[in-house]
């Protein structure tokens, strides 16, 4: 399939999280012929984040507490429109979900388990314990194969073909074969990961789609936003879900003392840092709850040797999804600077997207709604825009595969050559982003992180594979480079919003302005501008 030169679908969705899934599963539905494609091979799913379960207002009377629980902890920067038709969603998407075979934990009278967590003025977050995002993205998976939609690992996708204000197609590098292609294609939806591995350097969320739109001179909005986890086992990668905070699971400061969590998983990360450090005692499990989070405790127990009916576990909260992204509006469609000024044919969703439902924080349970609403929304529209185009630009297509051709043949000419190596350069950006890019921020110091970043972007690379074929080498040459010019870009915002606001907090500008309350917007060349709230 992936051996021709240039191949056409009507949608080709980038991504291989819930989001992306999603979007491949409404355009089928919409009739569209559809892909999904990653740099991520067929049995990994890096790029997807999700760290509780599905809020949704099964227990109260309307969806206006969720609502303006969301705009609470989004500090008044969440897009109106989008947030209501969101969280008026959630009932049926889970209820979708089971229809589809997700196990859900059962209350005594066999309504679906809901609990509340941090940010949550009621309880309303739906779960299966400590397997939601897998059996989730399981159940995704197999609708896409029962729709015969073809999934695709091993494709990093290097470039958008956007002429005219349309996207007409992508072009790829199958890791496998080293082959370059062109593919043409009426919609394209960015459904990838965010940036947070600018923080974490451990390279499960590169920005790709963010570095695609720079690439193709589309503005990025609200990077400075990036979320916290607090639930983050110190001393390791491991990130516990905020189910358990709903469960009897209860965080502690270093005196002991337990810590509020009525303003969202940020605050609490923040609190947690300000006390020093935290830990999390899960000693209050109930026999009820404690099968559904039993793969936790054989995890901790393995990995970390912690026993946890006998001790606390120690955390150190960590970079959780990235907020801001590739910005769009309602339909799910691309803006190009302004609400009403789209690139038509190009979509986004989940992680890679910047919707206005998270605001300046993100809450907790929202993620994955906010995944599985966004993916549906942008497949959706997608789906209907090819229904209406048809395939072009396959000349302009060409030129763009004969480029990055040139660039790839050099790329391979150059192994062996010296140079730094793209695990020293991440390792050297999440320094610098835990210093000066971290909820507490100033101008001296996202000065000095844009001098650092600047500095490593000016490094040269090395590369000592030569082959073609499986080159992951490259590929991660690739990615350091987006990210850098993502980070790039999320410093200038971060200095240009000189207020605090959610999880932005300028210690040199502590009040938040309401003045502020819009959405910044970041090229590639550092200029950053806004973009108003939709009335």
């Amino acid at each position: 399939m992936f051996g021709d030169i240039m191949q056409a679908w009507d949608v080709v969705v980038v991504g291989s999280g819930v989001a992306a899934l999603r979007a491949a599963i409404a355009s089928s539905d919409e009739g569209a012929t559809v892909t999904v494609l990653s740099s991520s091979t067929a049995s990994s799913f890096a790029d997807d984040t999700v760290v509780g379960g599905l809020s949704a207002s099964l227990g109260e009377a309307t969806t206006s507490e969720h609502v303006a629980d969301i705009h609470r902890i989004g500090a008044d920067l969440c897009e109106s429109d989008v947030v209501t038709s969101v969280a008026s969603s959630a009932i049926e998407h889970l209820a979708e979900l089971e229809k589809w075979g997700l196990n859900l934990r059962r209350d005594r009278n066999g309504a679906p388990h809901l609990a509340k967590l941090p940010g949550q003025s009621n309880a309303r977050t739906a779960s299966t314990g400590d397997s939601t995002l897998r059996e989730t993205r399981t159940i995704l998976q197999e609708q896409c194969m029962k729709r015969n939609i073809p999934i695709r690992g091993d494709i990093e996708i290097i470039d958008i073909v956007i002429h005219n204000g349309n996207a007409n197609g992508l072009i790829a590098l199958d890791i496998q074969t080293g082959e370059i292609i062109g593919i043409q294609s009426k919609s394209i939806v960015l459904a990838g990961s965010g940036f947070q591995s600018a923080w974490n350097g451990d390279g499960s969320a590169m920005g790709g789609a963010a570095n695609l739109a720079l690439r193709s001179g589309i503005p990025l909005a609200n990077l400075e936003f990036t979320s916290m986890h607090p639930l983050s086992v110190s001393d390791t990668n491991l990130q516990l879900p905020l189910d358990l905070l709903g469960s009897g699971g209860v965080v502690n400061g270093n005196d002991g003392q337990p810590l509020a969590m009525d303003d969202g998983p940020d605050a609490l990360s923040q609190a947690i840092i300000s006390a020093g450090g935290g830990s999390l005692d899960l000693s209050g499990l109930s026999p009820i709850d404690e099968p559904w989070f039993a793969g936790i405790a054989t995890n901790l127990q393995s990995r970390c040797g912690i026993d946890i009916s006998q001790e606390s576990i120690p955390l150190s909260p960590r970079a959780g999804p990235s907020i801001g992204g590739v910005p769009i509006n309602a339909a799910g469609s691309v803006v190009n600077g302004s609400w009403d000024s789209s690139i038509q044919g190009l979509f986004a969703a989940g992680d890679a997207a910047c919707s206005g439902l998270y605001g300046a924080a993100m809450n907790s349970g929202d993620h994955l709604l906010g995944s599985i609403t966004s993916g549906m929304t942008a497949g959706q529209s997608a789906a209907v825009h090819a229904r209406t185009s048809k395939h072009s630009s396959s000349s302009r297509i060409s030129v763009v595969l004969s480029s990055a051709h040139h660039d790839y043949d050099a790329h391979l000419s150059n192994a062996g050559s010296d140079g730094v190596s793209y695990g020293a350069i991440r390792s050297k950006l999440s320094i610098t982003m835990q210093k000066h890019m971290g909820p507490t921020r100033d101008a001296a110091g996202l000065a000095m992180a844009a001098a650092d970043i600047q500095n490593l972007q000016d490094l040269d690379l090395s590369i000592r594979d030569s082959s073609p074929v499986m080159n992951t080498e490259i590929v991660s040459v690739m990615q350091t480079k987006g990210l850098l010019a993502v980070s790039a870009a999320a410093v200038s915002a971060a200095l240009a919003r000189e207020e605090s606001r959610g999880a932005h907090i300028r210690s040199d500008h502590p009040e938040a302005d309401p003045s502020q309350a819009n959405h910044s917007l970041s090229s590639i060349d550092g200029t950053v501008t806004t973009l108003p709230l939709r009335s």
